[in-house]
C-alpha cells in the first residue's frame, strides 16, 4: 500500500512562525508533516493570548468572504502594521512577521506551471520545491512603518521566455509574478471571532454592484444549493428567469409579463429545495446536539421581486430601470407562524450562523482549501451542548480543510485531539491573581507563549495522568454534582491511542479509556479514586516492569484482581500493547507513515493517533480486528464489574 491513499489532494499549511505580533515575541504553530490531523485546539485562560495567535494566523491570508461579514482585515499589511507590540508603538524598530511553511503536491505544481505558462514564462522541470516558506512582514524604524514586504523561499526556480534556449534566474518583474502566483494558491484563512451576526432581512440573488455584504450572502445561498446536490445555480435557474429578454421593461410592464409566464413555479421549486436543505442540516444538528425535538419547525425561504435601482442615461438623467431584482428572506416556521431569523434567541442565532458559515462554506463547489479559525466557539452554550458540538467539527475540517479553535472550556476539549493541542499562556499574567488584576498588567511585560500539549505534559513534574495537566491549566474544579465515570486506566498515551482507535472504530466507543504517564506513575490516580470512593480499573503491560508495578500497587493500595490486571489477560500472548498487531499490520502502518523500515512503538502510536484524530480507517488485518474486539469485550466486562 502506498501513502497516496491517505494523503490530502490539495496544497496545505505545515506551520506558522509568528514574530513581534502584538504580545507574541516568537511562537510556532505546527500543523504536522503529513496532514492527516485536521483539527487543532488552543487551550488557555482568558487574557492568555489565544485570540492573538488566531489573529496572527489570519493576518497571513485573510479570507475575503469571511472578512466581509464578520469584519477584520482584508489587507494583510494593514493587519501587520497595526500589530506592533502596544508598549512599543512609539519607538519599535524591527519587523512584525508571519511566516507560513507550505507543502505542494504534484497537482499543485502542474497548476502553478500552467499559471506561469499563461504569462509566457516556461519553468524548468523539477525546479519547484514542494515544501517552501512564505513570509509576510512589515519593517519599522522608531515606530514608523518603513516597508511592506513579502518573501518567497523558492530559490531553485529557473525560467525562460520568448526564444531563449537556456533557463535562467527570475528577473525583478518575474519575482513579483512568482510571489503572486504562489500566494494566490495558498489556502485562505477564515477567521470567525463570533457567530452572532447581523443576518440580513433581504438577500438579493440578482447582483447589485458595490454591496459586498449581500454578495457574501448570495454566495452562501449558492453554497446551500450546491450542498443539495441537484446542480441548481442562482444565475441560470433563478436570475435569468426573472431577467429574461422577453420581460425587459419598466416595473409595471415587467410585473404584468412575469405574472403571466411560467417561471414562478420553477423559481419556487429551487428556493424550496434550498429551504429543505437548510432545515435538514440545521434541525438535524440541533436535535443531535441539544437533544430537543424540533416538532414541526422548519426553515422557510420566501422570495419576492423588487423594482430595479434607477439608472442614469447618457445625459445623466435618472430613469427607471428596465431589468429588475429578486431577493430571498429566511424565516423560522413553526406551524402557521413565521419569524425572521434575526429576531430569534441568542442561542439559535449562534447555532444557525455557525452552520451556515462553516458547513455550507466547507462544501462550496470548486473551493480551494480553507483554514477555519474559531475563537471561543459555543461559549454561550451549556456544557452538554458544548461537548456534543465537538462532533460537528470533523465535518467542517474534512479534507482539504482544517480547523483551529480556541477555548477555555474543558467541555470543548476532545482527548483524541490532544496531540494537536497547544497550551497558550501569557507569562506576564499572574495565575493566582484575580481576574481584574489580569486586565491591567503592564503591556511591556506581555509575552504570549505557545507550547504543544505533549511538550507541556513532559515538562510538568506534577502531572499524574496525560489528561490532568489540561485540567490544571484551565483551573477545572470538580463541582458537588460531578461524577467520575468508570473507565479503564492504561499505562500511557500509546496504549490509549491504539485501544481508543479500535474502541471508536469497531466497538462503538463503549469503554472510557484514561491514559497515565507510565506503569510507575499511577499512585496518585489510585489514591484519588480511592479517596473519592470511585472504582479502580487498571491494565498494565505483561512485561517484567508491568508485573512488578501490579504487585506494588496491590500491596500499597490493597488492590485485588478485580481492580488491576495484566494486558495478556485481555489479549493472550501480548506482553506490550503493540504486540496485539500482526507483522502484516505493522508493515501496513509503516507504509501509512511513509517509512520503508521497521515500525517503532513511537511510530505505531503516531499512526493510530493521527488516524483517530482524522477519522481515517487504517488497513488492519481482519484477524487482528476480531482479536482486539474480543479483548475490548473482556475489558468492558472488567470495567462494568465496578
Amino acid at each position: 500500500m502506498t501513502r497516496d491513499g491517505y494523503r490530502r489532494k490539495k496544497l496545505r499549511y505545515r506551520r506558522f512562525e509568528i514574530e513581534n505580533f502584538k504580545g507574541i515575541k516568537s511562537a510556532v504553530f505546527d500543523f504536522g508533516e503529513n496532514g492527516d490531523a485536521r483539527i487543532f485546539t488552543l487551550v488557555g485562560l482568558n487574557e492568555g493570548g489565544k485570540t492573538t495567535v488566531l489573529e496572527a494566523m489570519h493576518a497571513f491570508k485573510p479570507d475575503v468572504d469571511a472578512g466581509t461579514v464578520v469584519g477584520g482585515f482584508k489587507n494583510t499589511f494593514v493587519a501587520l502594521r497595526q500589530a506592533v507590540p502596544r508598549s512599543r508603538i512609539a519607538d519599535f524598530s524591527g519587523k512584525v512577521s508571519v511566516t507560513a511553511t507550505v507543502e505542494l503536491n504534484e497537482g499543485d505544481i502542474e497548476t502553478i506551471t500552467e499559471d506561469f505558462n499563461e504569462l509566457g514564462i516556461e519553468l524548468e522541470v523539477g525546479c519547484i520545491d514542494t515544501v517552501f516558506r512564505f513570509e509576510r512582514y512589515v519593517s519599522f524604524k522608531s515606530g514608523d512603518p518603513v516597508r511592506n514586504l513579502y518573501s518567497l523561499d523558492q530559490k531553485r526556480i529557473r525560467v525562460r521566455t520568448g526564444k531563449q534556449r537556456k533557463f535562467r534566474a527570475l528577473n525583478k518583474e518575474e519575482i513579483e509574478y512568482c510571489r503572486d502566483i504562489f500566494y494566490h494558491r495558498i489556502p485562505s484563512i477564515a477567521y470567525f471571532p463570533t457567530f452572532v451576526f447581523d443576518f440580513p432581512e433581504k438577500i438579493f440573488l440578482s447582483k447589485r454592484d458595490g454591496d459586498a455584504k449581500n454578495e457574501f450572502y448570495r454566495k452562501l445561498f449558492q453554497d446551500i444549493l450546491d450542498y443539495g446536490g441537484r446542480g441548481y445555480k442562482i444565475e441560470s435557474h433563478i436570475v435569468k428567469r426573472v431577467q429574461k429578454p422577453d420581460y425587459v421593461g419598466v416595473w409595471a410592464v415587467f410585473f404584468s409579463l412575469f405574472g403571466s409566464g411560467g417561471e414562478r413555479d420553477q423559481i419556487t421549486q429551487v428556493v424550496d429545495h434550498a429551504a429543505s436543505v437548510v432545515t435538514k442540516v440545521v434541525y438535524k444538528k440541533w436535535t443531535e446536539i441539544f437533544g430537543e425535538s424540533v416538532g414541526n419547525k422548519e426553515i422557510s425561504i420566501d422570495w419576492e421581486l423588487e423594482e430595479g435601482l434607477k439608472e442614469r442615461d447618457e445625459k445623466g438623467r435618472e430613469v427607471d430601470a428596465d431589468v429588475h431584482d429578486i431577493f430571498v428572506r429566511f424565516r423560522v416556521k413553526d406551524g402557521v407562524d413565521r419569524f425572521p431569523v434575526e429576531t430569534r434567541s441568542l442561542g439559535f442565532r449562534w447555532f444557525f450562523s455557525f452552520l451556515l458559515f462553516t458547513q455550507f462554506r466547507a462544501g462550496r463547489e470548486g473551493a480551494g482549501p480553507i483554514v477555519f479559525l474559531l475563537d471561543e466557539p459555543a461559549s454561550n452554550l451549556h456544557a452538554s451542548a458544548q461537548q456534543k458540538l465537538l462532533e460537528s467539527f470533523p465535518e467542517i475540517a474534512r479534507k482539504p480543510h482544517a480547523l483551529v479553535y480556541s477555548t477555555h472550556s474543558h467541555y470543548l476539549i476532545e482527548p483524541k485531539w490532544l496531540e494537536q493541542a497547544y497550551i497558550v499562556q501569557n507569562s506576564a499574567s499572574n495565575e493566582s491573581a484575580r481576574i481584574i488584576d489580569d486586565s491591567v498588567f503592564d503591556d511591556a511585560t506581555v509575552n504570549i507563549k505557545v507550547e504543544k500539549y505533549k511538550s507541556f505534559v513532559n515538562n510538568d513534574s506534577a502531572a499524574i495522568s496525560y489528561f490532568q495537566p489540561i485540567a490544571d491549566r484551565l483551573r477545572v474544579v470538580p463541582s458537588k454534582f460531578d461524577m467520575i465515570e468508570p473507565g479503564l486506566i492504561v499505562e500511557g498515551k500509546s496504549d490509549y491511542y491504539l485501544l481508543e482507535y479500535f474502541n471508536t472504530m469497531y466497538f462503538s466507543g463503549d469503554i472510557r479509556i484514561y491514559p497515565a504517564l507510565g506503569a510507575g506513575t499511577l499512585s496518585s490516580i489510585v489514591a484519588l479514586l480511592k479517596g473519592w470512593g470511585k472504582p479502580v480499573r487498571i491494565v498494565l503491560d505483561s512485561d517484567r516492569k508491568g508485573r512488578e508495578e501490579i504487585e506494588r500497587y496491590k500491596q500499597l493500595f490493597v488492590l485485588g484482581d478485580g481492580e488491576i490486571r495484566e494486558l495478556s489477560e485481555f489479549f493472550p500472548g501480548s506482553l506490550e500493547i503493540e504486540e496485539i498487531l500482526s507483522p502484516e499490520d505493522k508493515k501496513e502502518l509503516s507504509s501509512y507513515l511513509g517509512k520503508d523500515g521497521k515500525c517503532s512503538k513511537k511510530d505505531i502510536s503516531r499512526a493510530f493517533q493521527e488516524a483517530l484524530a482524522g477519522g481515517a480507517k487504517l488497513r488492519i488485518n481482519s484477524g487482528t480486528i476480531s482479536r482486539v474486539k474480543g479483548g475490548l469485550a473482556k475489558a468492558k466486562a472488567f470495567v462494568d464489574a465496578s
